[in-house]
């Protein structure tokens, strides 16, 4: 009868219980949460554990010893994330353990989390800004084949003696190049686009390659050489593509900014992504710039604070919340050499193996 969403959940982290409203926001049938694991509703970070860490703006926060709220990514049935709050009480009835936790879907109060999206989306956008005119010079370069190649098939068929295999060639380039041409403004589309999270079984290596693809001439304008070792077959993490790649893009950016007043040889961004050995992924971008001051340190993931002269300072603040929100963790640190390098972790999505979906549960 209770008129907020509640379920209760045992020791082995199974849901033993959930009333009407938890199966009206989450889409599930009671038959089907009975016995399901409670990651099924909150697979990013389980509810209710005592490994959370406390983050600045309060998302964990322990009530008296046996209440906790936590702010998390929670996941409808169709797929769809939203924000959640969730309260848990440890309650023990015949010697087991079992938590009872109050859902409040935070989403119901739009102002703020409206204004957070538009925050999210304008940094994207602005990062795109800063892409625009190599954008172009990677749009050109099929493009220009493209018209090159179909003047050229334009020849062959008005020769007598026109050669067939070098028509198909010239036709098999035109398609080549559009396809070329429409991955980039499709990754463009994606990134620009507004949206709500949708969270969905990812490989990582991919999202770092598709923004390798956008980045790929604005790294050459400023001739800085990028490197990119992906690891294959990586662990599946839960998460949002686009917001991921916000994240990768705003690192990849500045780090193209950090290396600009080093000499030519010595403009080079790496990019790692490796499989951590709790198996999570972590993402590494390394420059060979000044580096960061203790000052600069302590202030990057601030809101607003930045270094560039028509910069927004939102990036890395909001890249901060974006892998907070994902359950893993973003820091700076200064290489032994020269540089800086920023690290991303991502914890594995529990109930995924590579190449496939979640698991039945």
């Amino acid at each position: 009868m209770m008129p907020v969403p509640i379920v209760t959940v045992d020791h082995r982290n199974q849901i033993t219980f959930a009333n009407a409203r938890t199966i009206e926001l989450f889409g599930y049938t009671r038959e089907q949460l009975a016995g399901a694991s409670a990651e099924m509703l909150f697979p990013i970070r389980g509810v209710g554990g005592d490994h959370l860490e406390v983050e600045e703006r309060g998302d964990a926060s322990q009530i008296a010893g046996v209440s906790t709220t936590q702010v998390l990514v929670a996941r409808r049935r169709d797929g769809v994330g939203f924000p959640a709050e969730t309260n848990t009480t440890k309650y023990t009835v015949h010697d087991q353990v079992l938590r009872i936790i109050a859902i409040s879907d935070r989403s119901a109060s739009q102002e703020v989390d409206r204004n957070r999206k538009e925050l999210v989306h304008l940094a994207r956008v602005s990062s795109l800004g800063e892409l625009a005119g190599s954008l172009a010079h990677e749009l050109k370069q099929p493009l220009t084949a493209i018209l090159f190649n179909a003047q050229a098939a334009q020849k062959y068929m008005e020769s007598e003696t026109a050669d067939k295999a070098e028509l198909r060639g010239a036709l098999e380039d035109i398609v080549t190049d559009n396809r070329r041409a429409s991955e980039v403004i499709q990754k463009i589309r994606t990134l620009a686009r507004k949206g709500d999270i949708e969270l969905q079984p990812l490989d990582v290596g991919d999202v770092v390659r598709d923004i390798a693809v956008l980045v790929h001439s604005d790294a050459l304008t400023r001739g800085v050489r990028t490197r990119f070792d992906i690891s294959e077959n990586l662990a599946m993490v839960w998460g949002d593509r686009v917001q991921l790649q916000q994240v990768v893009l705003n690192l990849l950016l500045n780090a193209f900014d950090a290396v600009k007043e080093c000499a030519p040889a010595e403009r080079v961004v790496e990019t790692t992504v490796r499989e951590e050995p709790d198996g999570g992924v972590r993402i590494t971008v390394k420059d060979n710039g000044l580096g960061l001051t203790v000052d600069k340190m302590d202030k990057i993931f601030r809101a607003f604070f930045t270094t560039k002269l028509q910069g927004l300072g939102l990036g890395l603040s909001i890249s901060r919340t974006i892998i907070t929100g994902h359950g893993g963790r973003i820091w700076a640190e200064n290489n032994n050499g020269k540089g800086a390098s920023f690290h991303v972790t991502l914890p594995q999505g529990t109930g995924l193996r590579q190449g496939c979906g979640p698991q039945s549960p």
